[in-house]
């Protein structure tokens, strides 16, 4: 008997040195990201902060603007996750989304959250939340933009239409002149810079386009030269872009023009498509000495374009 008892307590010490190999408990993390940040996002990284490397891309597929994507993060501890996360998002270029978001300060969060990217004009590049819902996030957004001393905000997208979205301007402090929506989804926005040298419109239009009468580079043309209300034109160039082309799945043409005359001078460069159901436009306006300097500013921002809803 007494060795029988022996022989259960020697068993039962090994078992609680097995347990106590085992090490603590895990907990499974499981997390969805929103991207709100008005770019494409390719490459989610997230890892332990005490973790020397990134680890793999956590994304299968790249999110387009208000697309969401749940991740797996595996199982941690309590000690690691009171740790926290780095956490960084690139574009499809392989470059941070926000370059003015540090990836070395710790993320935290819990199992079920969601992080929700935010446009990379904003003073607060990720939101934290236990639950998404777009029209709330939508008005955050706008808020933020008026907080942060910004007039530009996003175009809401319509229903019924998709939106010209991405192409984040490079500018501070932008006023809002224009913000019209209209229940066909059509709408209407222009922005100016704080130094009121530039003029940003980004405009959605149902169609008029007529094929059997019309030819489509004139058709685009003369709506490019529609948003001058200028009495005076003198067209510089009217060209498909073959690259913007192959982005949006769309003729793309790209119109440049004068319009105005003395100090009501301006030169328009106008990025514009047809659908067949609306025209796109999104042009920008500035004098004629300024417009030299900003031509690589504007195709880098044509390049990001897309259509919100559209694969």
């Amino acid at each position: 008997m007494r060795q029988q008892s022996s022989l259960l307590m020697f068993t039962l010490v090994l078992l609680c040195l097995s347990l106590a190999a085992c090490g603590a408990k895990h907990y499974p993390m499981q997390i969805t990201v929103v991207n709100r940040s008005t770019y494409p996002i390719a490459d989610i990284r997230i890892s332990l902060t005490s973790e020397e490397g990134w680890g793999e891309n956590r994304l299968e597929a790249t999110l387009k603007e208000g697309e969401s994507a749940g991740i797996s993060l595996g199982e941690y501890t309590e000690e690691q996750l009171s740790a926290g996360f780095h956490l960084q998002f690139y574009g499809e270029d392989g470059q941070p989304v926000n370059p003015d978001y540090d990836p070395s300060s710790p993320t935290f969060f819990e199992n079920g959250d969601f992080i929700i990217f935010s446009p990379p004009d904003l003073s607060i590049a990720i939101f934290m939340d236990t639950a998404y819902d777009r029209e709330t996030y939508d008005q955050k957004i706008a808020e933020l933009y008026d907080a942060d001393g910004d007039g530009r905000g996003d175009v809401i997208p319509q229903d019924s239409i998709p939106v010209l979205m991405g192409g984040a301007l490079p500018f501070t402090n932008m006023q809002n002149l224009l913000s019209e929506n209209h229940d066909d989804g059509t709408y209407r926005y222009e922005d100016i810079t704080e130094d009121g040298q530039l003029l940003v419109v980004n405009a959605a239009e149902q169609s008029c386009f007529v094929p059997d009468v019309q030819e489509l580079d004139d058709y685009l043309t003369a709506c490019a030269l529609s948003l001058s209300d200028a009495d005076t034109y003198e067209l510089l160039s009217a060209e498909e872009n073959e690259e913007y082309s192959r982005n949006l799945s769309y003729p793309v043409y790209i119109v440049t023009y004068i319009a105005g005359e003395n100090e009501d001078t301006r030169e328009w460069t106008v990025f514009v498509m047809d659908t067949d159901i609306c025209t796109y436009l999104y042009g920008f306006c500035v004098p004629p000495d300024a417009a030299a300097d900003m031509d690589e500013t504007y195709q880098n921002i044509f390049s990001q374009l897309y259509l919100s809803d559209e694969e």
